[in-house]
């Protein structure tokens, strides 16, 4: 009798292999002669806190939040800090104001890796061409105003955001 060996690969991702990215879109914003200086609306703001608490119910853990240097963005992402209620770093960058979704990717490549989650709130149609690119989406979809894309990647590093290692994707609307 002859017998045969196999040899079986079991790959176990661990927390400490996976980077988790939440995606928004800003809240809804006041109308403003000047777009960079739109602030949000009472119904934007009631967004964020909506968003916040079902971030908090997801369990996920932001540490950090790179946002436009628009005031929409910046007031989102000031928001979504203190309804969340736990200090997280805030970084604004002025080149995520209505960037490609080519300029997100470089964006997030810069992060730091001790960063284990990484929320990105910029505009359409940046925003929305990224998350439909990174979560490979048969159909073309627009995020709303506040609308989160949440992502885990399998990777220990966010350099690796060019290659296709989204293993998880889910969204949350206000």
């Amino acid at each position: 009798m002859q017998y045969s060996t196999v040899q079986v690969h079991v790959f176990n991702i661990t927390k400490s292999m996976i980077k988790q990215l939440v995606l928004i879109r800003h809240a809804q914003a006041t109308d403003h002669k000047n777009d960079f200086e739109r602030g949000l609306s009472a119904f934007g703001l009631s967004q964020i806190a909506s968003v916040a608490k079902k971030i908090s119910k997801q369990e996920i853990k932001i540490d950090k939040v790179l946002y436009s240097a628009a005031k929409r963005t910046q007031q989102s992402a000031e928001h979504l800090a203190t309804h969340l209620g736990y200090v997280i770093e805030l970084e604004a960058d002025n080149q995520l104001y209505l960037c490609s979704a080519t300029y997100l990717y470089d964006a997030i490549a810069m992060t730091d890796n001790s960063i284990a989650t990484l929320c990105l709130i910029a505009h359409n149609p940046g925003i929305s061409e990224f998350a439909n690119r990174l979560t490979q989406a048969p159909i073309y979809k627009e995020l709303a105003t506040a609308e989160v894309i949440v992502v885990d990647l399998k990777t220990d590093n966010w350099t690796d955001i060019y290659q296709n290692n989204t293993s998880n994707y889910y969204n949350i609307v206000p």
